[in-house]
Order: C-alpha cells, then sequence, then structure tokens
C-alpha cells in the first residue's frame, strides 16, 4: 500500500514537471506599419459629415503604438483631472480601452489589418443618453512620413 502511495505520487509529481516545463503559446500580434495615413471620420449624429485629414504615425510596431496612445492619455493633466483610464484588453487583432469621465462612459478600440487601422469610440452620456454616440475612424497607410526612411520609423 505504502508503495502505491508513493509510485502514485512520483507519478503526479512527474506529470506536474511536464506541465511547468510546456511552452505556453504565443499569439501573433496584431500588424502596425508606421507611416503616412489618410483617415476620415464619422460621428454617429452627423453621418453625412466626414471629417478627413492626414497624419503621420511614426509609432515603430502594434506594441509601441499601444503603448503611445495610452501614455498621451496617462500624461495628460486635464485628461486626469475628469477621467479615469481602465484597464487595457487585448484582442486577436487589436485592443481596447475604457475610460470614465465626469458624466460619461467611453469604450475606445483599435483593430489592426495590413496598412489598416480602424478605431472606434462608444461614449455614452450618463445623463442624456440621447447625446451618446459612436465614432469610427478609418485610417488607411499611403505611404512613408515626410523625412521617414522607405519602410521604416522615423
Amino acid at each position: 500500500m505504502k508503495a502505491a502511495i508513493v509510485s502514485f505520487a512520483l507519478i503526479l509529481s512527474a506529470s506536474g514537471a511536464v506541465a511547468q516545463d510546456a511552452v505556453p503559446l504565443i499569439t501573433p500580434k496584431p500588424v502596425f506599419v508606421p507611416g503616412e495615413y489618410e483617415t476620415e471620420s464619422r460621428n454617429s449624429h452627423f453621418q453625412n459629415q466626414p471629417a478627413k485629414s492626414k497624419t503621420c504615425v511614426a509609432s515603430a510596431d502594434f506594441d509601441h503604438f499601444r503603448d503611445e496612445t495610452l501614455q498621451q492619455y496617462r500624461s495628460s493633466e486635464s485628461f486626469n483631472k475628469s477621467c479615469t483610464l481602465g484597464e487595457t484588453k487585448s484582442m486577436p487583432n487589436g485592443f481596447a480601452f475604457a475610460m470614465d469621465c465626469n458624466g460619461a462612459k467611453t469604450i475606445v478600440t483599435f483593430r489592426f489589418a495590413k496598412d489598416l487601422v480602424s478605431q472606434t469610440i462608444e461614449t455614452l452620456i450618463t445623463g442624456y443618453k440621447a447625446a451618446s454616440s459612436s465614432i469610427l475612424t478609418m485610417m488607411r497607410r499611403v505611404g512613408d512620413c515626410p523625412g521617414q526612411m522607405p519602410g521604416k520609423g522615423t
């Protein structure tokens, strides 16, 4: 009986060692390419009035894009006076985060594909729900930023 218990304990400890040595699966990160992007934004309340622009996004890759975006909020004194940044959630094709501001709750979602970035901002105005809105911004890479080496970050 004692030998059976010892054998069982050895089997359990050995199987635990095998499980601990297993390499975790790594999921691929979304792709982001720095460069100049054409943007078009549409507000759910003003759908026929898109805002268009060109902007240089110099983030080296997806991780830098996410970290730099969040850091802009964290380092903004005016944002931090009236808002709290929530937890960041990773998704297979991007990331999302929430913010709680005086009178409004907002969820910002970024999704990535080759040379494309979409951003959705869902805002709930807690005191006047009819004023709540959604803004969709589509960004399409159109080339390198001025002064950027072709295919490289700035």
